[in-house]
């Protein structure tokens, strides 16, 4: 179950879907921009807005919380990963890259399904990005239906 779950998050057509707490307990939502996920070490490297100053001061907090949800466009399957926020980062070359595959499957998965054209999906990607570490700690279904919201790991 574990490797089905992981598996919406390493598909090239899903949404990103990132929720954190500010430092004064408001909800914050955003976009992710791409993630690689080694679950070996139960951690995450998420692409965010670098011009979002208010996740990056929610995710910046001592022991932040952080949810990020995976959505398979074609199937809505879903995968949600809850952990806590190590630390932010300017983005890499690397990071860049990631998020530049993530656009393309995004955009192209958008447009086939819905038949929104690229060109307006494009407009939304940031200038650029900063990259936040997460340990993970929590995976679950999040996919519509009476098993949405189980855990796959296990809660700890």
């Amino acid at each position: 179950m574990l490797d089905e779950a992981t598996r919406v998050f390493r598909n090239g057509s899903r949404a990103l879907i990132v929720a954190a707490v500010t430092p004064d307990g408001a909800p914050h939502a955003t976009r992710g921009w791409g993630i690689s996920l080694d679950m070996d070490e139960r951690t995450a490297r998420l692409l965010l807005p670098a011009d979002d100053d208010v996740v990056i001061a929610a995710l910046g907090a001592r022991d932040a919380r952080i949810a990020v949800t995976a959505g398979d466009i074609d199937t809505l399957h879903s995968t949600q990963i809850k952990g806590r926020a190590l630390h932010i980062e300017r983005a890499t070359e690397t990071d860049e890259l990631t998020a530049a595959e993530y656009v393309d499957g995004f955009a192209a998965a958008v447009e086939r399904v819905d038949g929104t054209p690229r060109t307006l999906i494009e407009r939304l990607v940031p200038t650029a990005f900063v990259a936040c570490t997460i340990t993970i700690d929590d995976v679950f279904d999040q996919t519509p239906g009476p098993g949405a919201g189980a855990s796959v790991t296990g809660n700890r």
